[in-house]
C-alpha cells in the first residue's frame, strides 16, 4: 500500500557556516515568517559567498511509527527524491496504470512471507519475479535521479537528507541566483510526490538498517536506549 502522511515543514535559509562565525551567546538576527497554511520560514542573512543554503525540516520521524510500519519515515525520506507527476517521468498516465498491479503483487508477496515457516517457497519466488517484472515495466517511463541532476546542473552542493526519531531533514546549497529553483522543486515534490520504485527502495532502506543497526553494536545501543 502507498501511504503519504501530511506534514508541517519549516525552512531555514542561511549562507554557508564558513561565511561568518557567531560568538557564544550571540543572538542571531533570525527572521521568522509563518504562512497561512502553517509553514514556517526562518531566514538568517550572512555576508560572504553569494550562496543560499536550505534546510527543510519535517516534524516527523521514527517516533510517529507503530508496530507494522517501522521504517516508514526513513523510506519516505528516500521517496521524496523519486520525482513528481511532471518531474522524473516520460509518461505519467502509463506509469500510474502499472502501480496498482505492483501493489497487488507486493501485497500477495507480503501475505505469503508472513506465513513464516509455512510459506510456500515456490510461491515466494514466483511473486518476487513478478514484482521485478512489473517494476521494470514501470521503470521504462521513469527518468532516474532527475531531481539530483537538475540541482547539480544548477550548482547545488551538499545535497542530502536525514531521518531521526522526531525529524526528517532535507538540505542543500545553491548559488544565490538559483534560489528560486528550491521553491519550484520542493513545492512540487511536497505537494505531488510519486512513490516510484517503492518496493525496491524499501529493500535499500532495509539493507541500510542491517548495516547501521542490526550489525552495529553502537547502532543497536542507540536504538535501544535513545
Amino acid at each position: 500500500m502507498r501511504l503519504l502522511v501530511g506534514l508541517t515543514a519549516s525552512l531555514a535559509i542561511a549562507a554557508p557556516l564558513g561565511a561568518q562565525q557567531s560568538t557564544p551567546g550571540e543572538r542571531l538576527p533570525v527572521v521568522k515568517y509563518i504562512l497561512p497554511n502553517g509553514m514556517t520560514f526562518l531566514f538568517l542573512r550572512r555576508e560572504g559567498a553569494p550562496t543560499v543554503a536550505f534546510v527543510t525540516h519535517f516534524r516527523a520521524g521514527g517516533v510517529d511509527e507503530w508496530t507494522g510500519i517501522s521504517g516508514t519515515a526513513h523510506l519516505f525520506e528516500h521517496m521524496l527524491f523519486k520525482g513528481t507527476r511532471t518531474i522524473g517521468t516520460k509518461n505519467y498516465p502509463a506509469e500510474l496504470a502499472i502501480f496498482p498491479r505492483i501493489d497487488a503483487v507486493a501485497d500477495s508477496l507480503t501475505a505469503e512471507f508472513r506465513k513464516g515457516d509455512e510459506a510456500d517457497t515456490s510461491a515466494l519466488a514466483r511473486l518476487r519475479g513478478r514484482l521485478r517484472q512489473l517494476e521494470d515495466s514501470a521503470r521504462q517511463f521513469d527518468v532516474s535521479n532527475v531531481l539530483d541532476r537538475i540541482l547539480t546542473e544548477n550548482g547545488a552542493q551538499s545535497l542530502n537528507a536525514s531521518t531521526s526519531n522526531d525529524v526528517t531533514n532535507y538540505f542543500f546549497a545553491l548559488p544565490a541566483n538559483r534560489a528560486k529553483l528550491w521553491f519550484i522543486l520542493d513545492s512540487d515534490r511536497i505537494r505531488n510526490p510519486v512513490l516510484r520504485e517503492f518496493y525496491s527502495e524499501r529493500d535499500v532502506v532495509m539493507e541500510e538498517r542491517r548495516l547501521r543497526v542490526e550489525t552495529s553494536p553502537g547502532g543497536l545501543l542507540r536504538e535501544e536506549f535513545l
